[in-house]
């Protein structure tokens, strides 16, 4: 190799060098933050917010239980991984009710003063009736089946997700039999009562992603 291309080589390797230390630095110091956040989260205890190197093969390391939970989410058959996959659908699916279902509450109150709305609302209460309790099922698969629980959020969120389920099933089910009905005022009422529920709905599912407080000024 030539005198100016060693150069230039070793001028590259330097550079890269002190690119790489700041960002791995960088890289320790934020890993090391999130470390003595968790221990502070977890124990009241002053000193334990101190960054403290850990083994990642001992028990408590935050990477040992990333790995286990990792592991726990991937069940051995076919069938306990098919619901676990149609569990984690449930973010998506919910948005069907929360569309149609005040969609639905919005036309039948215009549409009590213009006949043409009636087809309208009757399509919108029977979609909306049939997406709500494919949602609250897959809420049940990726939450658990598990009927008790000391989460109150949790509990919160899988029992008015199921009543929301079953009242919007009734309602569509009442539409098909009933399409005359669509725009009086008890199926408004019940409409009205499924949009308020659905909003504490989506209150609860925020505060199991982003905490309690995630509406908070």
């Amino acid at each position: 190799m030539a005198y100016p291309t060693r150069m230039l080589a070793l001028c590259a390797l330097a550079l890269l060098a002190l690119g790489a230390g700041p960002a791995l630095a960088h890289k320790d110091h934020k890993t090391r933050q999130q470390v003595a956040a968790g221990m502070a989260n977890a124990s009241p205890s002053p000193t334990a917010a101190i960054p403290m190197e850990h083994d990642s093969a001992q028990p408590g390391h935050p990477e040992a239980m990333a790995g286990r939970a990792a592991g726990a989410r991937q069940p051995a058959s076919f069938v306990a991984r098919l619901l676990d996959w149609l569990g984690r659908l449930h973010p998506m699916l919910v948005h069907f009710p929360i569309a149609f279902i005040p969609a639905a509450l919005f036309t039948a109150i215009v549409g009590r003063k213009r006949p043409g709305f009636a087809k309208p609302v009757q399509f919108l209460v029977v979609t909306g009736g049939l997406s709500a309790p494919v949602a609250a099922l897959s809420g049940w698969l990726g939450g658990g089946l598990g009927l008790g629980g000391d989460d109150w959020v949790m509990q919160s969120h899988r029992w008015i997700g199921t009543g929301i389920g079953l009242g919007a099933l009734a309602l569509a089910i009442w539409a098909l039999k009933r399409p005359q009905s669509d725009r009086n005022p008890v199926m408004i009422a019940g409409l009205a009562v499924l949009t308020v529920a659905i909003l504490a709905q989506g209150w609860f599912g925020g505060a199991l992603v982003h905490g309690v407080d995630h509406l908070h000024w």
